[in-house]
């Protein structure tokens, strides 16, 4: 089969009013990527780095694989596909590059040994049997249903429709002149709660419940999210700069992350104990939404526990905590920062915040 006309379709919807990942790109001190797919598997290890573009597809006439190099080198440019290439060693991963086309739903899965060298690993032929292929790498599935957006490609409502989407993109990370990676970024957009107001560990804590079906209690918290950046920061070894903006504001956050203490539900008898783990989050959410007073923080010090990511030969593994826990230890659950800044109406001086902070 002969490719063409390759072309780059995303499921992320924020870019083009990001202000602030457009003031970055000013640098003249780094380069700037996005990578836009990046799979976590069930045992915290992030397994591919992917990249994609659409494609037409005739099945009546050949090519060889340096055609198809050539194709997404003038797609991508060579100095990117050179900086993806690097990031993805950060996490002992290849560079993976998927090809799909719509109308006969084939997908082709190459992989970058080199910034020089393209391998061919698979062809799946329907976008089904390659949602299939993505749970297979990621080993879990996720419970919770999908932000559906009418303007998602194709191929993401396919994937989507069969079981398992197109695995979570990385909103950026940036390298020096030499093209080596140096950090990651992730952007949040607080158009709902205000810039300067808005504060991850509330989030973290549960700070938002709602009633089920059954008239229970369940809390909504960003365990799972940060979690996975986590994992980033730890396994890639990288810097972990967090940038919280919003498009209806000219005030921005700026932080570098330290370490996620992450809250830790133990198994009972091999399995959740989700007594266990609604008790904690029930005192997580008072303690946020009634201003943290001393007696939750104490309860939550006295019986909670919270876990650390850490890299021990290439691993990722757990070190849990024990009570009490507190800030000054960084064992409660929390974000803890190496520097943060908080800069109001005036987006014009955050590339030299960032310089600041990175330098």
């Amino acid at each position: 089969m002969r490719i063409s006309n390759l072309r780059k379709e995303s499921s992320e919807r924020s870019d083009d009013f990001n202000w602030a990942k457009k003031g970055l790109l000013a640098s003249e001190n780094f380069y700037f990527e996005s990578i836009e797919g990046c799979n976590q598997n069930n045992v915290n290890v992030v397994t591919h780095i992917l990249e994609r573009a659409r494609v037409d597809i005739d099945t009546t006439l050949d090519q060889n694989i340096e055609d198809v190099y050539n194709l997404i080198i003038n797609l991508e440019g060579e100095d990117h596909i050179l900086r993806k290439v690097n990031f993805a060693n950060c996490f002992s991963a290849n560079l993976n590059y998927v090809l799909y086309c719509d109308e006969s739903e084939t997908v082709l899965l190459y992989e970058f040994t080199s910034p020089t060298k393209l391998t061919h690993l698979s062809t799946f032929n329907s976008y089904s049997e390659f949602s299939h292929w993505i749970a297979s790498i990621k080993g879990w599935k996720s419970s919770k249903a999908y932000r559906e957006s009418p303007d998602l490609p194709n191929f993401d409502k396919k994937l989507r429709a069969a079981g398992t989407a197109w695995p979570t993109n990385i909103d950026c990370f940036f390298c020096d002149l030499e093209n080596n990676p140096i950090g990651i970024i992730e952007f949040q957009n607080a158009k709902n709660t205000g810039v300067l107001e808005h504060c991850n560990n509330d989030y973290l804590l549960c700070k938002m419940s709602y009633l089920n079906q059954w008239g229970y209690t369940n809390y909504h918290d960003d365990i799972r999210r940060w979690t996975s950046q986590e994992i980033l920061r730890v396994q890639s070894d990288l810097r972990f700069i967090i940038i919280t903006w919003s498009q209806n504001s000219n005030d921005f956050q700026i932080k570098e992350l330290e370490k996620v203490s992450i809250p830790f539900f133990p198994l009972k008898n091999g399995k959740m104990d989700w007594d266990y783990q609604n008790r904690y989050k029930a005192v997580m959410n008072k303690y946020v939404n009634q201003n943290k007073p001393e007696n939750l923080h104490n309860e939550i010090s006295k019986n909670g526990k919270t876990y650390n990511l850490i890299k021990e030969d290439n691993r990722i593994v757990q070190t849990v905590n024990e009570p009490p826990l507190s800030y000054g230890n960084k064992t409660f659950p929390s974000l803890y920062y190496v520097r943060k800044e908080k800069v109001s109406n005036n987006r014009e001086v955050l590339l030299q915040y960032f310089n600041n902070i990175v330098r």
